[in-house]
Formats: C-alpha cells, sequence, structure tokens
C-alpha cells in the first residue's frame, strides 16, 4: 500500500487477485434477448469463461437507443427520426483542426522533412506516454490561464472516459489496507468510489468493470450504504446537486483508525451530465474541504467547461478565469476535447494534477503511477489526433463560445416542450434536460414510444440511475431542426402522458 498522508494509492498487480463468486445481476438496460444470452454464456462457463465484472457491467445505453432507433428506420425514411440521445454538438472542429492534419500530412509526404524530421515526418510512431509535447505545453499553458491550475501535470488520454478508467484503475484497491480483514467482511473491504444519482453511465461502467458493483442505484437509498456490493457507492442528489449530507456521513462510515477511508474516490461532473446542471464555485469548494477532511481523492470531470451556461463556477476572487479548477493536491481534472471542439471521433482528452511539493506531493505521485496505466491500456494517444487537438487550441475558447451560443434556441425550446412534466432539472449547465414522467411510467418503454411514434430519440433515466425520468440531448442538432425536434418531443409527452 503506498500511502500519501491518508491519500492512497492502488497496489493492486492485478485486476483479480481473488476468486470472487458473484451473482450475475442483469442490468437495467438489458433486453429480455440480451438476458437470454448473458444467461446461456454464463451457464457454460464451466470451460470457458467470461469475467463476472464484465458481465454485471451495465450495457452500453447509447447502442441500445440506436438499436431502437435503426427498428424504426423504415417507418420515418421520409421524415428522419431526431436524435436528442446522445451528448455530441451539431458543429463541426474549428478550421485549424483541419489545417494541423493537412499540414501533417503534407510533411509526412515530404521527403527533404521526412529525412530531416520534424512532427509530421513521424505521425506514424510512437509519442511519450504523457502526450506529444507540443500539445503538452499548449494544456499547461491553457490550464493556467483558463482554468487556474499552476504549473500542472498534463496526460493526455484516448478521450475523457480513460481518462476515468485511469483514475479508477489508479486510485482504488481490490482490498483497502486500512481494512479490519477479520472483523469485515469481502465486499466491505474492497475500495470504493462515490458517483452520485443520476450518473453518468459510462463512470459506473467503468467501476463496474474494474472493481464491481451490482447495485447501480435507482434513486439512491439512504440505508446503511455498505449493502452496496463491490466498489460502486451510489449516492442522491437534490435537484441536481449531489447531497453533501449522505456523502459526509458515508465519509465517517468508512473512516479507519489507520487515517485512510475506505472510500478511495469521490466523483464529481460539473457541469452536470446527466443532470445539465451547473454547480457554483462555493459548492465545489465544499466537495473539496470534505474530501480533503477525509483523504479522500476527488475527481472532477470538467468535460462540459464550456458549457457552463450562466458562470455558475464563477470565482469571484478570480474574475477573469473563465472556468476555474481548484488547485489541490487531492484533485485530479479530467478535460475533453469532444464536446467544445466537437472532436468526438478524434477521442482525446486530458487529466490534470496538482505539481504541489513537488515529488513528494499527492499529485505528482498519483501522476507517476497513472503512467503505468497509461503505457498499459493506450501506450500513447494517437498522434495525429494530438496534432488536431493542438490545432484546435489555436482556435480559442472564444470560438467555442461562439458555437455555444448557438444552443439558446433548442435549450429553450426543449424546456417549453418538456414544461407539461411534473418535474425538470437542468438546463443551466452541459447540454442536457432531465424530466420526470408521471409516476408508474416506463421510462425505456416511454422513449421506445417516443422513436416509433413521434419520430425523437431520448435517453431513458434508467441508465442513469433514474427510472422514470428522461434525458434529453438539446446540443445534437442545428437550431431549425432542434425547434423541429422539440416539437415532436411536445407531442409525445401530451399524448404519451395523457394530458
Amino acid at each position: 500500500m503506498v500511502t500519501i498522508s491518508s491519500f492512497c494509492i492502488s497496489t493492486t498487480k492485478s485486476l483479480s487477485t481473488r476468486a470472487v463468486f458473484l451473482r450475475a445481476v442483469q442490468p437495467r438496460s438489458t433486453s429480455a434477448s440480451t438476458a437470454l444470452k448473458m444467461s446461456s454464456s454464463t451457464s457454460s462457463q464451466t470451460k470457458f469463461g467470461i469475467s463476472n465484472r464484465a458481465i454485471q457491467t451495465l450495457d452500453p445505453c447509447v447502442i441500445l437507443m440506436k438499436q431502437i432507433i435503426s427498428q424504426h428506420e423504415e417507418k420515418w425514411k421520409d421524415d428522419g427520426i431526431y436524435s436528442l440521445a446522445q451528448g455530441v454538438v451539431h458543429w463541426k472542429p474549428p478550421q485549424t483542426v483541419y489545417e494541423a492534419l493537412a499540414n501533417a500530412v503534407q510533411e509526412n509526404l515530404d521527403e527533404d522533412k521526412a529525412i530531416t524530421g520534424g512532427d509530421g515526418a513521424i505521425i506514424h510512431t510512437y509519442c511519450p506516454d504523457e502526450g506529444y509535447p507540443p500539445l503538452l505545453a499548449s494544456l499547461k499553458l491553457k490550464l493556467e490561464q483558463q482554468n487556474g491550475l499552476q504549473s500542472p501535470h498534463v496526460m493526455v488520454t484516448s478521450g475523457a472516459n480513460q481518462a476515468y478508467v485511469n483514475c479508477v484503475i489508479t486510485l482504488m484497491d481490490e482490498v483497502d489496507g486500512g481494512s479490519n480483514h477479520e472483523e469485515e467482511s469481502s465486499q466491505e473491504m474492497i475500495s470504493k468510489c462515490v458517483v452520485f444519482e443520476p450518473y453518468y453511465f459510462n463512470h459506473v461502467m467503468a467501476i463496474q468493470s474494474v472493481r464491481g458493483g451490482n447495485n447501480c442505484g435507482g434513486m439512491a437509498s439512504t440505508e446503511d450504504s455498505k449493502s452496496n456490493a463491490e466498489g460502486l457507492l451510489v449516492g442522491p442528489t437534490q435537484q441536481g446537486r449531489p447531497d453533501l449530507t449522505w456523502l459526509k456521513s458515508r465519509l465517517e462510515e468508512y473512516k479507519r483508525p489507520s487515517g485512510s477511508n475506505g472510500i478511495r474516490i469521490v466523483t464529481i461532473v460539473n457541469p452536470g451530465n446527466p443532470t445539465g446542471v451547473a454547480l457554483s464555485h462555493s459548492f465545489l469548494k465544499e466537495i473539496a474541504q470534505l474530501t480533503k477532511k477525509y483523504g479522500v481523492w476527488l475527481v472532477m470531470d470538467n468535460t462540459y467547461e464550456h458549457f457552463d451556461i450562466h458562470r455558475n463556477n464563477r470565482d469571484e476572487e478570480n474574475p477573469n478565469i473563465p472556468y476555474p479548477c481548484l488547485d489541490d493536491e487531492h484533485i485530479i481534472h479530467i478535460f475533453s476535447f469532444s464536446k467544445g471542439y466537437a472532436m468526438a471521433g478524434f477521442r482525446t482528452g486530458y487529466l490534470a494534477f496538482s505539481s504541489k511539493n513537488g515529488s513528494e506531493g499527492k499529485g505528482t505521485i498519483a501522476y507517476e503511477q497513472m503512467l503505468k496505466i497509461q503505457d498499459t491500456i493506450a501506450i500513447c494517444t494517437s498522434r495525429i489526433s494530438q496534432m488536431a487537438a493542438l490545432g484546435a487550441l489555436e482556435a480559442g475558447r472564444e470560438w467555442v463560445n461562439k458555437q455555444v451560443q448557438t444552443l439558446d434556441v433548442g435549450r429553450n425550446a426543449i424546456l417549453e416542450a418538456m414544461s407539461s412534466l411534473e418535474e425538470i432539472i437542468g438546463g443551466t449547465g452541459a447540454m442536457y434536460i432531465m424530466g420526470k414522467l408521471p409516476n408508474s411510467t416506463d421510462d425505456k418503454q416511454f422513449a421506445s414510444s417516443l422513436v416509433e411514434h413521434f419520430g425523437v430519440a431520448v435517453i431513458p433515466g434508467s441508465f442513469c440511475g433514474y427510472p422514470g425520468w428522461i434525458r434529453v440531448c438539446y446540443s445534437n442538432l442545428p437550431p431549425e431542426l432542434c425547434l423541429e425536434a422539440a416539437s415532436r418531443l411536445k407531442r409525445g409527452i401530451l399524448e404519451l402522458t395523457n394530458k
């Protein structure tokens, strides 16, 4: 066990160091046919086994929604099905991205430059694990000027999802070294990671696949949290804001005599996916202080940093910083090029760690240990993608801000379309709005009916641990098409809820 004060780093040499036989739990998103296949595959594992954790991990809900859409494409072949499901933006990357790609390829074709070397001449090769040096330098400058992080360690990843997986593997242990193995069950010994529901499904999938967790919420219970199996702890929210009273009680519950904590990570997405809620800077400070007090890592997913619509995260002490991030040793920040810069297909994200206290600092040690995970999973993010990301930074934050402003029309239209629902959260950040369906409404069937009868797709709340709700994304379509999609959504809600 590597312990930095009370902050721990995983020392697990293998992702499966002990035999644990877990009941195969059917994920919420699993169809009957898929469940049948799972049952069949599970029963045949006497010779050719498949990891129970893989089986128990949630199915990718975006893929499931695309399957539903494909079932009804023939019916809607003339008018088309409008997707308000996956979190993507309607614009293309900035011109500087394509220019960077063109220059890199041209240099690769130029024999003289290929002989003398240069960026374009080596696009087919590996680059350092942590990232392409020119991009790293630009990111460090961006993080200082736009996020208030001073001289951070930076690691470029294949999207923000890989960044989060890196964190889970690096920070969580198979067995919590601070627990009393004789007095506690095997389930209680495993280090925990907290997410808040409604949660981002890929975060839960990362925890489930790496450290296990059958209980993936469904209106988080405030009962004894030790009923949550394996590595996953799901906490409640209030109007999209994490319940800090619940969090404090769990941090106290899992406190160890050694000073460490059975909870290893607290995960916050701000602005929120799927909530669409932008948390205030003061609220984020509370979470940071609480996790620091109990010796727990705080992983901040800032994928939607450009979508803090009303600047809820404004720091009054540093008003000129566009999106301030808390610069503390126990906080690891995640960023992405997928949303603001519309580069989802390039799969480029990055992590920022504090460099305070030099080689003895918590952030530095976490960064150094995570390089092992980086080298194992990706070695490095595609060099050509990193060159494209460097081109995106040349366009700058103002370019992104102009694109984000085009979402105002669609956001207002979706809010109006959902206004007949009992409760709505979101619309202040990211690109999502969530709505509560009438009691006893099956949200998955509701979403399927919207596609079949009204030609519009949304994400069922069950996929985010919030059954009876739907998540609607208003950034997928340009304003004029989003207005049409909102009209369909409104008709669908009114008819399917009998209003």
